[in-house]
């Protein structure tokens, strides 16, 4: 018989090391936690890459231990995107993502470009009668105005737009890499911000705080551009912008907000492998996605 076994995850052969691809189980099926992935990077105006993200990331995530007991998780698949056709690519998120939701307490979706979390969003409106909360991890605001053309620089006004009464928030903004006049729309918009600069001077735990606080009551999106880290630990990334998270940081934010807010949806996006340094990024937004699922 030949010496032949299924795909592994792990090449030291301790039974008591399990990793989540031995445990987790794909197709539409039900379970505690969804993986979606959405290859798309239609709206990237710089560094275009991200719609191979969801293989790259999936691939760190499968060999990661199993950290969470009694937690059973399913991989949905890929949303099957329209290359070119952005509208309909969209209004295929936003589809897959409400019917998802039905199946799982908690959907992580990898992206993709920023524009994914946008979908994504349009679909937990669809699902959820009360009020909801954005929480945005990113070095920008995205809330450019753009005489023509597409970006993912106008993620947040579009969320705006679908729910006027929504709580959003940005948090690890720099304001060296944004023009002034993003920080007075986001004001505008009624868009709170959160600079690196206030993070650093208040402390990560007030910032939490304050953010369960505007999020009270609320259904909640948690969603990481992976560019909120500093590109010395996040490289592969869109627009990378320097004075971000460490990546210790951004994975203890991630695990305290939402063990607080136990978010029905949590994104990476704009993970860029082609950019990316030894797989740094993506095996650190496998790491953030394990650290965001929550027990029930």
């Amino acid at each position: 018989m030949p010496f032949v076994r299924e795909s592994m995850y792990k090449f030291i052969k301790d039974p008591g090391d399990v990793r989540v691809g031995e445990v987790i189980r794909r197709g539409w099926v039900r379970g505690d936690v969804g993986i979606l992935g959405v290859p798309w990077d239609g709206a990237v105006g710089t560094r275009p890459g991200s719609r191979l993200a969801p293989t790259r990331v999936r691939s760190w995530l499968y060999t990661s231990p199993m950290i969470h007991d009694g937690l059973s998780i399913v991989d949905l698949g890929d949303v099957d995107v329209v290359v070119g056709d952005h509208r309909e690519t969209w209004r295929r998120v936003e589809e897959t993502v409400a019917e998802a939701l039905g199946l799982v307490r908690e959907l992580l979706v990898i992206g993709g470009d920023s524009t994914t979390s946008y979908a994504a969003f349009r679909g937990l409106r669809r699902t959820v009668n009360g009020g909801l909360a954005y929480i945005l991890l990113d070095a920008h605001p995205d809330v450019r105005v753009v005489s023509e053309g597409l970006t993912s620089g106008q993620v947040v006004r579009w969320i705006r737009e679908v729910d006027p009464g929504a709580f959003i928030a940005v948090v690890g903004v720099r304001p060296h890499s944004n023009a002034p006049y993003l920080l007075d729309e986001a004001k505008k918009l009624g868009i709170q911000v959160y600079t690196m600069d206030y993070i650093d001077l208040h402390g990560v735990e007030n910032v939490i705080n304050e953010l369960a606080e505007g999020a009270r009551d609320r259904v909640t999106h948690v969603s990481v551009n992976l560019d909120a880290v500093d590109p010395a630990f996040a490289p592969g990334v869109n627009s990378p912008s320097p004075g971000g998270f460490t990546s210790r940081e951004v994975i203890r934010l991630i695990r305290e907000m939402t063990k607080r807010l136990r978010p029905r949806i949590f994104d990476v996006v704009e993970v860029t492998p082609p950019f990316d340094i030894n797989d740094m990024t993506s095996m650190l937004a496998s790491t953030l996605l394990l650290s965001a699922m929550w027990h029930g």
